[in-house]
Formats: structure tokens, C-alpha cells, sequence
């Protein structure tokens, strides 16, 4: 409660809790609308998660079925991550709309200084984290300082960044040739523990990291006070530029490690790598504004939504429903949480 208040402007909150609380000093409740607003995603996310399980009783959320099907590292790590990245900039009001292509190009610069020109996996990887974080500041040097719109620009690095890609790679897909870069191939293999795979646990690591950073540091405090209002965050002392400039190398760096993660997983670059998750990103996101503190975006808000999004997509492959409506499902989902985001901030 402490951080909703410190992000949400503490004297305002402060001043709420202060009349709502009763001579006795029993805390105040929350009443059926603000439970609603606060756990209703998580209701309807339990409601669905019992209806896939009545349909498959014997599969669906099984050990075996979490491990391999709903933690796979080629689609959970990149919705995760990417919504996790996405979350540190909405919540400043900004949008980016460049990391799918980011993704396909971090990846492309790994596995052909590899395979191309035969350097060493260390050089590889620090290549590609280097071009991601080149691209951020890029982007958020020209919005941040130079006051262009995020969208604009960002959309113009969706369609730049994708050239690049292609003229990196001649426009073909590069395989890493089996017994080459061994160590770069196994960031995607399992371990020991509970037989999951690497990518899971990184991204574990990393979102509890975001999770840290933006619910209990002052960056976290910042971001938040300059998308409610960043004249009153300028005014304050706040380093708006820096921060929101900080948002988008954020961004830029972990669609990088995706790249990585999904080109060690797959031994290999294909063109338009990233391009399948940027709606899933998006909406991930954008639901997690929808509970826990409405209207707000948050990294426990996202994982819910990211969740979310992965248990609809495999409860219904699981009962042999085409792409088609799953994709439908995703879109009316997005609205949904949209809608719900949308409806809380002008409440509030």
C-alpha cells in the first residue's frame, strides 16, 4: 500500500486513508466495486483456468504440461520479457513500437558474427546487447530530448530496424551449424531443476529485478510520477528526459536478450523473428493495468496478464481450436483490458 502511495502522489492517498479510517482504527474495507476493479482479472483468469481443466482434466496444468507446453521458453520467455520491458514505458506514458523488430535484429547480429565471421560467442552477444542499447538511447535521445512523438518514432525503427535485419543477413535465414558455439546453443537447454529451461529462469530473474526496480526504488517512484503528470515531475526536480530516455534503452536491451534467447533456442536466425509477439506484448501489458491497481501499469500486473494470455492460447490449442479464434480471443482480450485501464484513470 506504501507504493501505491508514493506513485500515485503520496498527500492525496495520505489524506484519503486519513478520513476513511475509523475511530477504532480498524482498516479500511474495500467495498465490491473497488474489488471488482482491483482482483476481477484474477477472477475471471481462475474462472478460465477451471473451465480448460473440466475440458482436459488429464493434460491441461499438469506437471509435465506446465514444464513443456506453457512455460515454453520460445513463446512464455518472449511475452514476459517483452510485456516486462513494455511496462517501464507505458508507465510514463510512452510507446514503443520498435522492439519486435529489435528482437530479430540482436538475434541476426549474434548468429552471424558466429556463423559469418567466426567470432567468439562472448563477442557475439555483447555485439548484439550493444546494438539493442545503441538503439534505445537512439530513440530515447530523439523523444526524450528532442520531444518527438514515441510512437512515430518507434514505428519508423520498426520498418528501419527490419531493413537493417535483412541487409545483415542477405534476407535468409542463418543455422548454427550443429557442434558450433556449443555454449550459445545450450542458454536454451534445460537444468537440473524442476527440468525447466534456462530462458525460464532468466526471465524469472529479470522480472523479479523490474519488479524491484519499479516498486521499490526511486527510479520506480520517478517513472510513475512522470506518467501522471510530467510537468509536475519537471517541476519537482525530476530528471524527466533521463528517465524516460532510460525506458527506452530498457526496452531495446531486453528484446535484445530475447533475440539471443529465441536464436539459441531455434540454433539459428529466421527472418521476422520478433514480429509474432508484439500484440501479445502489448496486451500482456495492458491487462496487468486492469488489476491490482487499476489504471496503472505494474510488473505483478503484467505477469497476471501474461499468464493470462498464455493459459487462453494453450487451453484452447489444447481443445484443437484454430488460430484464428485464438487470435480473435487475444484481440477481444486487449480490448478488454484496454476498456478497463481507460475507465479506472478517468475515475481516478
Amino acid at each position: 500500500m506504501t507504493d501505491e502511495r508514493n506513485s500515485q502522489g503520496g498527500g492525496s492517498e495520505a489524506a484519503v486513508s486519513a478520513a476513511d479510517a475509523t475511530p477504532s482504527g480498524r482498516s479500511r474495507r474495500i467495498g465490491v466495486r473497488d474489488f471488482f476493479a482491483r482482483y476481477g482479472l484474477l477472477v475471471v483468469f481462475g474462472a478460465v483456468v477451471l473451465i480448460f481443466k473440466g475440458l482436459d482434466p488429464e493434460i491441461f496444468l499438469t506437471q509435465d504440461h506446465v514444464q513443456n507446453v506453457l512455460l515454453l521458453p520460445s513463446a512464455f520467455v518472449p511475452l514476459l520479457l517483452l510485456a516486462t520491458a513494455l511496462t517501464f514505458v507505458l508507465a510514463m506514458g510512452d510507446f514503443d513500437l520498435s522492439f519486435g523488430s529489435m528482437v530479430g535484429l540482436a538475434g541476426a547480429t549474434a548468429v552471424a558474427l558466429m556463423v559469418n565471421f567466426e567470432q567468439p560467442v562472448w563477442i557475439a552477444i555483447l555485439a548484439a546487447l550493444g546494438v539493442g542499447a545503441a538503439v534505445g538511447l537512439f530513440n530515447g535521445y530523439i523523444i526524450s530530448y528532442v520531444g518527438a512523438s514515441s510512437f512515430v518514432i518507434t514505428l519508423a525503427g520498426l520498418v528501419g530496424l527490419k531493413g537493417i535485419e535483412q541487409l545483415w543477413t542477405g534476407n535468409r535465414s542463418i543455422t548454427i551449424p550443429v557442434g558450433v558455439q556449443p555454449f550459445y546453443v545450450d542458454l536454451a537447454r534445460n537444468v537440473e531443476f524442476w527440468d525447466l529451461r534456462r530462458p525460464v529462469y532468466i526471465t524469472f530473474a529479470i522480472v523479479a529485478a523490474a519488479w524491484i526496480i519499479m516498486d521499490r526504488t526511486e527510479t520506480g517512484r520517478y517513472m510513475y510520477a512522470i506518467g501522471g503528470n510530467p510537468e509536475a515531475a519537471r517541476l519537482a526536480g525530476i530528471p524527466v528526459a533521463r528517465i524516460r530516455a532510460l525506458g527506452f534503452v530498457i526496452v531495446a536491451l531486453l528484446a535484445s536478450l530475447v533475440g539471443i534467447l529465441l536464436t539459441a533456442g531455434i540454433s539459428g536466425i529466421r527472418l521476422n523473428l520478433g514480429d509474432a509477439f508484439l500484440l501479445d506484448a502489448y496486451a500482456a501489458a495492458f491487462l496487468g493495468a486492469a488489476v491490482f491497481r487499476p489504471g496503472q501499469f505494474s510488473i505483478p500486473g503484467t505477469i497476471v496478464g501474461a499468464l493470462f494470455l498464455r493459459v487462453i492460447e494453450v487451453g484452447l490449442l489444447s481443445l484443437q481450436i484454430s488460430n484464428a479464434w485464438i487470435n480473435i480471443a487475444k484481440g477481444v482480450i486487449l480490448v478488454f483490458g484496454v476498456l478497463v485501464s481507460q475507465i479506472m484513470l478517468r475515475r481516478k
